[in-house]
């Protein structure tokens, strides 16, 4: 379950204790404490959807500053399946994926989002970390059990070790597309030319295909798009806003 875990008047940040309790630091930022002026109000983590660089900076310094944070790594999104593999705590600065995985302490893995899927991902066992950016591109490319699978194959974790914590993002409700983009999405449901598609529910089905436990995925349940006034959506927007920033560290 997410929930806030800083004080009144520190920026909006939120937290997954399962994962907390077992030796990580998660985070998910809200949309309130920033510097960053509308459309981006207030604590915008990204600079590509226009709003300045000395903005974006403030604002991941406050994240940083109430989460604790010491390194902070996030790849290049592209709405594909590609899974990064971090094995040093001075990574590239520039690497193509949606999903990030490492056993570095103290090294924090993120995605940006503002509608897609993050999920934090935390093995207690073989002390591994994830984070993974499931768009619905990503989602039907399989993202989720592509980066099961890379966690096994480089760190040789059991699945039925691994903790999933699904942060916000825009649900079946508010989810509508047309017929061909929901091609895929079993988990849909529509008239003739729309359909409404469940990311959360499908990115869910490929984490326990690939052997998670179900009783070990955390969902937020919050919709971005019905909670607008506290986490960016790109759809409520209507396509000009910020992106907020979810991620996990192992605690060193």
């Amino acid at each position: 379950m997410l929930k806030k875990k800083n004080s009144p008047g520190e920026p909006d940040i939120y937290h997954f204790p399962e994962l907390d309790d077992l030796g990580f630091t998660s985070f998910v930022t809200g949309r309130r404490g920033g510097a960053s002026p509308a459309p981006f109000d207030s604590l915008n983590a990204s600079v590509s959807v226009g709003d300045t660089q000395v903005n974006v900076s403030e604002n991941m310094a406050k994240i940083k500053k109430s989460v604790g944070l010491k390194n902070l790594w996030a790849p290049t999104q592209v709405h594909g399946n590609k899974v990064a593999v971090i094995d040093s705590a001075q990574p590239s600065s520039s690497v193509e994926a949606d999903a990030v995985i490492t056993c570095v302490p103290n090294l924090t893995v993120a995605v940006r989002t503002a509608d897609c899927l993050p999920i934090l991902l935390a093995d207690p066992e073989r002390k591994v970390i994830g984070a993974i950016h499931a768009g619905r591109g990503g989602t039907q490319l399989g993202i989720a059990g592509a980066t099961i699978k890379k966690m096994v194959e480089r760190f040789d974790c059991d699945p039925v070790n691994i903790r999933a914590g699904l942060g916000p993002c825009i649900r079946f409700c508010c989810y509508e597309v047309d017929k061909e983009s929901a091609k895929n999405f079993h988990n849909c449901c529509g008239g003739s030319r729309k359909r409404h598609i469940d990311i959360a529910g499908a990115n869910v089905d490929q984490l326990v295909t690939a052997g998670v436990s179900k009783e070990k995925i955390y969902d937020s349940s919050v919709c971005t798009s019905c909670e607008n006034s506290r986490f960016f959506s790109h759809r409520a927007d209507n396509g000009v806003t910020g992106r907020f920033l979810s991620g996990i560290a192992l605690n060193g």
